[in-house]
């Protein structure tokens, strides 16, 4: 199979799968400012992931040059990829954004193959804490979940 056909495929996959996990992922029924609404980071995520799968159907379209690509889709890597991004959706309603966040970061390189435990763990700690000081300090909105202690008061 061509690689922009691959792509192609990939992208309505990806596309489909991060559509089905949105509407059918948490949420409440009442309406819920977007500052206290624990659902909206995940979400937030799978919005970029079809952002990603349309660029990537584009990419495709307009790709007309020679390609080289495998011969196959690689369907246990787009299977596994989905599975987890909903499995930390769930993760992130039940423990909170730091558990769910840590947990689907090692799980996913380690699905993907990455085997270098020193540079994962580092990777996996500085990433989340980032994030989470990004959301808790810069934009003061705690996300869900137990909470890391605020950057003023590691240097006080």
């Amino acid at each position: 199979m061509k690689a922009r056909v691959l792509d192609l495929c990939y992208g309505v996959a990806a596309l489909a799968a991060a559509l089905a996990v949105y509407l059918a992922g948490g949420g409440n029924e009442r309406p819920v400012p977007v500052a206290n609404n624990p659902y909206w980071y995940p979400k937030l995520l799978l919005v970029l992931i079809g952002v990603c799968a349309v660029w990537l159907m584009v990419r495709a379209a307009l790709n007309g040059g020679p390609d080289t690509a495998p011969e196959r889709l690689r369907w246990r890597g787009l299977t596994g990829t989905v599975v987890i991004s909903g499995a930390y959706l769930l993760a992130y309603e039940w423990l909170g954004f730091l558990p769910a966040t840590l947990a689907l970061m090692l799980v996913f390189a380690l699905f993907q193959g990455f085997r270098r435990p020193l540079v994962l763990v580092v990777v996996t700690v500085l990433f989340t804490a980032l994030v989470w000081y990004g959301f808790a300090d810069l934009l003061n909105r705690q996300p869900p979940g137990p909470a890391l202690p605020s950057l003023s008061a590691l240097f006080s």
